[in-house]
């Protein structure tokens, strides 16, 4: 061959390996953006089960088109807590069986015949129909969905295009000896495999290997015996994808990107040791033979069948295997409680996944600051240092939520996306400042038990001091459980609620001033008594945002009008009634008009 054949060669193959690898990236994310919603509805329920987690994890891969997405799918599921590491060995068990849906679409181009029914239904035919397709509907379409199904066909046509570029660019190497050479010693167990695991490795891809292999063996007549090694590499080398992806994620993470490639060696070695045993004994024929396009297909379906035939039963080894190799050690067990692990940058990708993942961290947020707020309550120097812990928890939740959401709000663009981040930004703000407010009034209660311990302090300032922190409390607890189940009326009668708070509020302070010079001759602290009114009202203005913010959310979503009177008027009537025991410690009542009155006036 001259110098610019060999040139052409290079370009052809280069060419197309990178539409390939381009084609199946655009087509793999755009199918996981569409399927987003579904997984989160889905995973829960079907992991429970290894064999229902296999078969999804085979339709997801065949679907997607891609093993190393879904094995990176599932490090960050586990990394995040949707799904446990037991939970996870079948999915990446089904992950390698559906991988080898795109070796069989690829093999429709070994199709003989000159019909046009056959013509037709090659890849290579149809796939720029497909893309041109897809590109219209980019040119018109306006909604997220259809554009990222529009993605997809292009993204699979581009992939077509790239294998069908690969296979005419090696043709003409077929008369080169040294290649002919070269490919025969692929026959030998060992070198195939570890030149198809290199390979693999390089590329980040175990079907763009596959690819490869089918574009030689269309081209170049590669035998069985040099094809085997070769897709056993491939599926050992993809986990390389995986175990980069799980660097910056928890020991959990990472012990499934560990199965992910102990699975790869106990599926593949096993095969390999069995099938070469036996044709030592028997002489395999077809293994000189030509693979063809249909071979490859067979041979690494016939491998990840073989694998989970052998391991779905015994999973819970490979699972033991990782757990063995990075043991859960009790530094690792403190860490982790301050750790939001559900937050995982694995799931960036996939915003849907993404942002229920944010909001519930955002649940756990505020759980821990109302923990915190209880044992507030019942303040006393014991259980100071467990306060502290939690405010300190509630700090480190805030600031890894307020990082997460500044890197999701990049990758989205859909509005109602856009609404929710919006939510669960405001959210965050809230019950981290709630959280800050809270040390604050610890600090003011250590110094008011201070104070009543060496007999400075009224016992009528402490009796409405603790009425209005239990009502602060309450508050914040529906403030929390109206966030959680996204409760539009729940959020309205926080709003009523607050109002009711506030005029207790005004008229316990009115009742302090009065009260700042005894007739026993007894000195309170107005500063400090100012300082714990201005904190706590502080606090119920944040349970206030959370509430408009979940109005105005469900607002945006839903086009839902404004709250009636009459519900309006049902709702303040319920909160009066919650609030009587309080009014006679307080020696409140309501007039005519609603306002609260003191009666020690």
């Amino acid at each position: 061959m001259s110098a610019i054949e060999i040139l052409k060669v290079i370009v052809s193959m280069c060419g197309g390996l990178a539409l390939f690898m381009f084609g199946m990236n655009v087509m793999s994310k755009s199918l996981s953006t569409l399927t987003g919603g579904m997984l989160d509805k889905l995973l829960g329920v079907v992991t429970k089960n290894r064999l229902t987690a296999f078969l999804f994890g085979t339709a997801l891969t065949a679907v997607v088109q891609s093993s190393s997405a879904v094995s990176v799918l599932t490090v960050g599921l586990v990394n995040s807590g949707i799904i446990l590491l037991q939970q996870s060995i079948g999915l990446l068990i089904g992950g390698g069986l559906g991988s080898t849906a795109t070796a069989w679409l690829l093999s429709l181009n070994a199709l003989d015949g000159e019909s046009i029914l056959m013509t037709i239904i090659k890849p290579s035919t149809f796939a720029p129909f497909l893309a041109l397709i897809g590109v219209a509907i980019t040119l018109f379409a306006k909604k997220p969905k259809t554009i990222n199904i529009a993605y997809s066909l292009v993204g699979f046509s581009v992939m077509m295009i790239g294998m069908n570029l690969m296979s005419q660019g090696v043709a003409p190497l077929k008369e080169l000896p040294a290649l002919k050479s070269a490919l025969v010693s692929f026959s030998n167990p060992i070198i195939g495999f570890l030149v198809a695991c290199g390979i693999t490795m390089l590329i980040q891809s175990s079907d763009a290997t596959v690819g490869i292999v089918q574009a030689f063996a269309l081209s170049m007549g590669l035998s069985f015996g040099a094809s085997i090694p070769l897709i056993c590499g491939a599926q050992v080398g993809t986990c390389v994808t995986a175990m980069i992806s799980s660097l910056g994620t928890s020991n959990n993470g990472k012990r499934t990107a560990l199965m992910n490639l102990y699975y790869a060696l106990l599926k593949v070695l096993p095969f390999m040791i069995l099938f070469y045993t036996i044709n030592a004994i028997f002489h395999f024929p077809f293994l000189e033979k030509s693979v063809g396009g249909i071979g490859i297909p067979l041979f690494h379906s016939a491998i990840n069948l073989f694998g989970a035939l052998l391991w779905i039963p015994f999973g819970k080894f490979i699972v033991f295997l990782a757990q063995k190799t990075i043991p859960l050690s009790e530094e690792e067990r403190l860490a982790q409680e301050n750790k939001l692990t559900m937050l995982d940058e694995n799931l960036l990708s996939n915003p849907p996944i993404a942002l229920d993942q944010t909001n519930n961290a955002i649940s756990a947020l505020g759980d821990t600051v109302e923990e915190a707020m209880r044992s507030l309550l019942s303040y006393n120097p014991e259980n100071s240092k467990e306060t502290l812990r939690l405010l300190e928890r509630a700090k480190q939740y805030r600031d890894q939520i307020d990082n997460y959401i500044t890197k999701l709000s990049a990758s989205t663009s859909d509005t109602k996306e856009a609404a929710y981040i919006l939510l669960l930004t405001n959210a965050n703000t809230a019950f981290g400042e709630i959280g800050i407010i809270s040390e604050h009034i610890m600090n003011y209660r250590a110094k008011l038990a201070e104070m009543g311990s060496s007999d400075m302090i009224r016992d009528t300032d402490q009796t409405e001091i603790k009425v209005l922190g239990d009502s602060i409390a309450e508050i914040l607890e529906l403030t929390i459980m109206g966030y959680q189940t996204k409760d539009v009326r729940l959020s309205e009668t926080i709003q009523i609620y607050r109002e009711e708070v506030m005029q207790i509020s005004e008229i316990i302070k009115a009742r302090h001033y009065k009260r700042m010079h005894g007739e026993d001759g007894r000195l309170t602290s107005t500063t400090l008594f100012t300082d714990i009114f201005y904190t706590q009202e502080r606090l119920i203005d944040y349970c206030d945002i959370v509430a408009d913010s979940l109005i105005k959310y469900n607002r945006a979503i839903n086009s839902s009008k404004a709250k009636s009177p009459e519900n309006a008027a049902k709702a303040k009537r319920h909160i009066h009634s919650l609030f009587q025991d309080k009014y006679e410690i307080l020696n409140i009542k309501e007039d005519e008009k609603g306002r609260m009155v003191d009666l020690l006036d």
